[in-house]
């Protein structure tokens, strides 16, 4: 039977990808900051405790990097139709130094999950419950692989618009694609967030910390782009974005009981955070105790070249997502 083989020329590079996001920063900064701050409120709520799940997802990554060194692609439905995933056996210590967490919270995380029977040993090796994939956040991981999906389309109508991809890609097809696919489009997305969520958490000690911060951030660009539209002002690319919220001087803060709404983190570990990060000049608080970023450091080298990382590993991400829908067409 003749085999239909996708078209070389057709795919894109993930040069040109890079240009795109670096050059449209402002107009897509809107939709990517609400696909981390939901990514950041669903991990949250699994556990109430981001680096416990930041381990769960590690070591699921490691099973997603065995099936696609062997040539095994799940899809959305086989995957989630499995009694229990293995994970094969791992070495805590080499977990706490992959992510960067301290032996004594990795090895003591990694009990709770254990406690909970999230993981479970076998005499084969160690393994995870699909059923907990299935009642813990099934439904919320497809809304979240379609807000994924729906940027993926946006941002090809932009490779478009430069000449660098024929026609749009339509959502629907990329989430098709995403769910024949599963287990290959959950490890790349993986291979991107890991070491996205790491950074920041290097940076700010914590990803709750992190969590909070990026709350405030989110609520600072949707005001500050409402302003944008209001005056007229065409910024694009990743500098612009950043030289012009540093210069506006109407700021529009978020308190710290909405901060706790939003990420489900309790007020009062809220409250300390937020201390913690005024402190280190990363808020700013004012009369009417609203929250919002520090600008003055929106310049700093550490900021720009995290931002620049994020922006590579995304274009990674978009040019493995997109070239497998077009291949999949």
């Amino acid at each position: 039977m003749k085999r239909n083989l996708p078209k070389i020329s057709k795919t894109i590079d993930e040069k040109d990808i890079f240009w795109c996001l670096e050059e449209n920063y402002n107009s897509l900064s809107i939709e990517w900051f609400v696909i981390v701050d939901k990514w950041m409120v669903n991990s949250y709520t699994v556990f109430k405790d981001h680096e416990k799940y930041l381990i769960l997802i590690h070591l699921v990554k490691k099973t997603f990097d065995f099936y696609a060194r062997n040539f095994i692609k799940l899809s959305w439905e086989q995957f989630f139709s499995l009694k229990k995933i293995e994970l094969g056996k791992f070495n805590i210590i080499n977990v706490s130094k992959e992510l960067k967490i301290s032996r004594e919270t990795t090895r003591r995380k990694i009990g709770e999950l254990e406690k909970d029977e999230i993981i479970k040993k076998t005499k084969s090796g160690v393994v995870v419950q699909t059923a907990f994939f299935n009642n813990t956040f099934n439904q919320s991981n497809k809304e979240f692989l379609r807000l994924i999906c729906v940027f993926a389309s946006k941002f090809s109508s932009i490779l478009n618009e430069n000449r660098i991809l024929k026609e749009k890609i339509k959502s629907d097809l990329i989430e098709k694609s995403v769910a024949d696919n599963f287990t290959y489009a959950w490890k790349v997305f993986f291979e991107m967030q890991i070491p996205y969520l790491i950074d920041w958490r290097s940076f700010f000690g914590d990803l709750e910390t992190w969590h909070i911060w990026a709350t405030t951030f989110v609520n600072q660009n949707y005001e500050i782009q409402k302003y944008f539209k209001f005056k007229n002002l065409k910024i694009k690319n990743k500098k612009d974005f950043f030289e012009a919220h540093s210069k506006i001087k109407d700021k529009i803060g978020i308190n710290a009981m909405s901060i706790s709404n939003i990420t489900g983190i309790p007020r009062a570990t809220v409250v300390r955070k937020l201390n913690k990060l005024i402190k280190n000049n990363h808020l700013v608080i004012d009369d009417k105790k609203l929250y919002y970023p520090n600008t003055k450091y929106y310049g700093e080298t550490s900021v720009i070249k995290l931002t620049t990382q994020t922006i590579h590993r995304l274009s990674a991400f978009l040019d493995k997502i997109l070239n497998l829908t077009i291949s999949s067409k």
